[in-house]
């Protein structure tokens, strides 16, 4: 009976535990994965707004944990029915299948502003009334970060619970302990009582 309600006492502090580690995991990953997205949206405004024709702004960066990054870019404007690079840090992309793919993709959506999953690529459009500029910016970056957080904060949550774990089980010694004087006190009653009868 003791071992049952030590089991259920450690059981029901690890739910605890595990509930409260998933919360604060969950929030700090959501605020994170918020702030890199902002980050990234900032640049492709930044992009858009200083790229003025062709091999515009080549310097656009952002600041990551206080290092300046120049993520990968690249701009289009579109004319009606043609479209051409103006500037960014892809090369070779000018008259490509994957260009016209990307394009397609990104103004089947419908949006001014998405992913295209396909390529790892955020983008914001603007329309600038006689033609539309586009900015895309490479997602491949971001997501390494938010799949790296995700492994840390697994790691530091599997050997918390292991360290709560641990002390769980004392504490339900510890607990237990005057359930378990006082079990015995009965039964050596009850014993004695028993031999005194007989």
């Amino acid at each position: 009976m003791i071992q049952k309600l030590r089991r259920q006492f450690v059981a029901v502090c690890m739910a605890l535990v595990a509930l409260v580690l998933a919360a604060v995991c969950g929030a700090a990953y959501h605020a994170v994965r918020q702030n890199i997205e902002d980050l990234s949206r900032q640049m492709l405004q930044q992009v858009l707004s200083e790229d003025s024709g062709r091999g515009g702004s080549s310097g656009v960066t952002i600041e990551i944990g206080g290092d300046q990054l120049l993520l990968p870019y690249f701009t289009v404007n579109i004319w009606g029915d043609t479209a051409y690079i103006t500037g960014g840090t892809y090369a070779d992309l000018e008259d490509t299948d994957a260009l016209r793919d990307i394009l397609s993709q990104c103004l089947a959506q419908g949006t001014t502003e998405g992913t295209i999953s396909d390529y790892h690529l955020r983008y914001l459009i603007r329309d600038n009334g006689l033609y539309r500029k586009l900015a895309f910016v490479d997602m491949s970056m971001e997501q390494a970060m938010l799949a790296r957080m995700i492994r840390s904060y697994l790691i530091i949550a599997l050997a918390a619970m292991l360290v709560l774990l641990a002390i769980a089980v004392a504490a339900s010694r510890w607990v237990t302990r005057p359930v378990e004087k006082a079990w015995k006190q009965q039964r050596q009653f009850l014993s004695d009582a028993s031999h005194e009868l007989k």
